[in-house]
């Protein structure tokens, strides 16, 4: 295996952030660049979620040439370099593995979860932070997405024993927010709704966790069937958005469901 292709778009982006290069790209400051990253990485999830091996490529791609863009830009402020960084993330790999390089044991994924936290908490000590001090539920940027921010606290509370016994409890308190919603809109109480609504989301995201789903994965999911089912909806009663507008729900149902068996349809074919 060769890396000509690295290192070709390495030098294509020290041209463009070189005097003469683009002024798009010299413009750009770590802060902007590192948005630009997440804004790739929400569209490599999306590719992936199609299952589109090509548009994975793709946008892997997209993906690869902002995280050595980033680079370039902290090689401007420090003695760093692509190379450099992949070091230290292989170190970290190989130290945070003491089960695979080292002489310790990891029986299944979850034992291999307790060693990476275990060498977390020895990397923090040698750096002189106690561990101990710090809340079990990891800070997550503001940026991330909810659902994705109740599934870490849950998962993080859960490694240290904040968990149901089983599912039964899940299913019911799933149930008990249920009904505290119903009460809350029962009276009116526009803040209390919205407390309720959270709560109720809040566990359906545990429940979700307890089953081995991801949220965010199963609702972009979700989003993207109702889109497709929409569209063919609308293109059930003609081109112009006033005609499904004039159109009864009895008749919009119908088309929901012919949109839900067509799609079906097509889903057997390919398979």
């Amino acid at each position: 295996m060769t890396f000509a292709g690295l290192q070709t778009l390495l030098d294509t982006i020290h041209t463009l952030r070189a005097p003469g290069g683009c002024p798009w790209d010299r413009k750009q400051t770590l802060d902007t660049a590192v948005h630009h990253l997440h804004d790739e990485s929400a569209e490599l999830l999306e590719a992936a979620l199609e299952d589109d091996p090509e548009h994975v490529r793709e946008e892997l791609g997209d993906l690869l040439f902002m995280v050595c863009f980033v680079c370039e830009i902290l090689s401007e402020r420090m003695d760093t370099d692509l190379d450099r960084v992949a070091e230290l993330a292989n170190e970290k790999l190989v130290r945070r593995h003491p089960h695979v390089f080292g002489d310790r044991e990891a029986a299944d994924a979850a034992e291999s979860q307790i060693r990476w936290n275990e060498i977390k908490a020895e990397e923090k000590l040698a750096r002189g932070i106690d561990p101990q001090l710090e809340s079990a539920i990891k800070d997550l940027p503001a940026s991330a997405a909810p659902l994705h921010q109740a599934y870490r606290y849950q998962k993080d509370a859960a490694l240290v024993g904040f968990d149901w016994d089983d599912s039964t409890g899940v299913w019911d308190k799933l149930a008990e927010e249920t009904q505290e919603l119903r009460d809350a809109v029962a009276g009116g109480d526009p803040l209390e709704m919205e407390s309720e609504v959270g709560d109720l989301i809040f566990a359906a995201v545990n429940l979700s966790r307890w089953l081995g789903v991801h949220p965010d994965v199963a609702l972009r999911k979700s989003n993207a069937r109702f889109r497709e089912r929409f569209h063919l909806v609308e293109a059930a009663f003609g081109d112009s958005p006033g005609s499904l507008r004039e159109a009864s729900l009895a008749e919009m149902e119908a088309a929901w469901q012919q949109a839900k068996r067509l799609i079906a349809a097509r889903e057997t074919e390919t398979d």
